[in-house]
Order: structure tokens, then C-alpha cells, then sequence
């Protein structure tokens, strides 16, 4: 079993990889680090669940490049892609997040959760990752269900 996160923020990645390799039985966990790589690597891999972050830059930053400037919803943009391309693996969206966009296109939280709830059936749910406290990890326990098998203790 395969685990792709797509998440640019280093810190939440490792956090995100620890935890996933501690918690699940995944044989393989991968990482992408934009929007566009994110997309690159669900159409080349077929990961058989995605964690995904929702405000990221467009492009992997290198050491002469900043990777472009963040889109503020660009895990969307992977959903869209993914029904487009129909893809149905289960995608759970982990955001540091409370509200995205700016003035004409500002949503909540709440809102985005409604939106992507209506629209994409492959859509799990949303967990709030705060990096000072834990309380993210039974979220996203409870979120996953069923969908990965738990590491045997």
C-alpha cells in the first residue's frame, strides 16, 4: 500500500511522515511538494490514499527558486484534477488553516469543507494541523476509518 502526502511546509511534512509510518501499515510513503508535483505524482503513481495540503505553492522550491507565489487553494485544484482524470482515491485534506483566499474569493474553513464535501466524492474530510498541539493526530484517525490499515502494535 502507497501513501502520497503533498504538503510544502517541511515541519508539518516530517510530522505528517512520522506519524503516518508509525500509525498505518503503508509499505511506501511518498512526498510531493507543490501543486504541480502534487499532481504529477497521484497521475504517475496512483497512491491508494493522499494527505493533502490546501494552500501551497504552485511549483517545488530549489535553492535559486521560491516555487512561485502560494495558491491558496490549490488542493482543490488537485481534486479537480483527480475527478477530472477519474481518479477516486481517498484524499483527506490536512491544513494549518482556518480561512483561505483573499477578499472576492475569502472562505472559511467550514465553507471549504462544505464545498469540497458537495463536490468530490473522493473527499474524506479536513483536519486542522496545529503544530504545537497533538490534537491532530486522533483527527485524523477517525478520519481515515477504514481506509488504511493500522500497524499492528
Amino acid at each position: 500500500m502507497m501513501v502520497l502526502i503533498v504538503e510544502d511546509d517541511d515541519h508539518k511534512l516530517n510530522d505528517l511522515q512520522e506519524f503516518i509510518s508509525e500509525t498505518f501499515a503503508v509499505d511506501d510513503v511518498r512526498t510531493a511538494r507543490s501543486f504541480q508535483s502534487g499532481i504529477r505524482s497521484i497521475l504517475e503513481f496512483h497512491p491508494d490514499f493522499v494527505f493533502l495540503d490546501m494552500t501551497m505553492r504552485n511549483f517545488d522550491r530549489t535553492l535559486s527558486e521560491e516555487g512561485g507565489r502560494p495558491h491558496p487553494f490549490a488542493g482543490r485544484e488537485i481534486l479537480r484534477q483527480m475527478q477530472r482524470n477519474r481518479i477516486t482515491t481517498p484524499v483527506l485534506v490536512v491544513t494549518q488553516f482556518d480561512r483561505f483566499g483573499e477578499e472576492s474569493d475569502y472562505m472559511t474553513l467550514d465553507e471549504l469543507v462544505a464545498e469540497l464535501s458537495a463536490k468530490f466524492s473522493n473527499y474524506v474530510g479536513t483536519v486542522h494541523y496545529r503544530s504545537n498541539v497533538d490534537d491532530w493526530k486522533p483527527s485524523i484517525l477517525q478520519s481515515v476509518g477504514g481506509s488504511l490499515p493500522r500497524r499492528q502494535p
